[in-house]
């Protein structure tokens, strides 16, 4: 039996409407457990396990398939990638907020000036305490003397106490400023150090 032209298109098209999905699907090729290199219409838990690739109907490879942990690997490695961007804008912001407030050496010299002036008038104050507990310590020794063989008054006993704490203590705050100079001029030394190529720059730009 002859079929026409006619009769033909239908069972033409239909055959085509079967077959084009498969013609055009893409492979995924991967292995299972045991090594052996399997193919499937779609994905499949071992290719997560154990990777493989999507081939396409033309035989080209259209991309990897990632097992799990590389993909985790992955997430990981974007992740840090987007900290590090993040760090390197927040230190543009850093560094153009110090140009702000530091425009050149001159200027960074200054505050160091004024962060030291309270530490180093404490300092002062102190000293003059000291100064004036160790002439009172003095008179309180000579007040002493004359109870050689005795106690001493309960009064001169607790003077000679307080001279004793109060001198400690502003010994202990002199110590103390004197540590707060140290770290001050540490920071002031450090931010020069950082400030210096920046400065460059923005002369450079100038």
């Amino acid at each position: 039996m002859k079929l026409t032209v006619r009769q033909l298109r239908p069972l033409l098209l239909g055959l085509l409407l079967c077959t084009a999905p498969w013609a055009h699907a893409d492979i995924y090729l991967c292995r299972d457990a045991n090594g052996t290199l399997v193919s499937s219409d779609r994905l499949t838990q071992d290719c997560l396990t154990y990777g493989g690739k999507v081939i396409g109907s033309d035989g080209t490879v259209r991309r990897r398939i990632l097992t799990m942990k590389e993909q985790a690997e992955q997430a990981q490695a974007k992740e840090a990638a987007q900290n590090l961007a993040r760090q390197q804008r927040d230190q543009q912001r850093e560094d153009r907020a110090l140009l702000l407030r530091y425009p050149n050496e001159a200027a960074l010299e200054a505050a160091r000036v004024s962060d030291l002036n309270r530490p180093q008038s404490m300092i002062e104050d102190a000293e003059k305490q000291l100064a004036t507990l160790q002439r009172q310590f003095k008179r309180l020794q000579i007040d002493a003397q004359f109870y050689p063989q005795g106690p001493l008054p309960l009064e001169l006993r607790t003077k000679l106490d307080e001279n004793k704490v109060l001198t400690k203590q502003q010994t202990a705050l002199i110590q103390g400023q004197k540590a707060e100079i140290v770290r001050i001029n540490h920071e002031y030394d450090a931010l020069r150090t950082r400030m210096k190529p920046l400065w460059a720059r923005a002369s450079a730009r100038q």
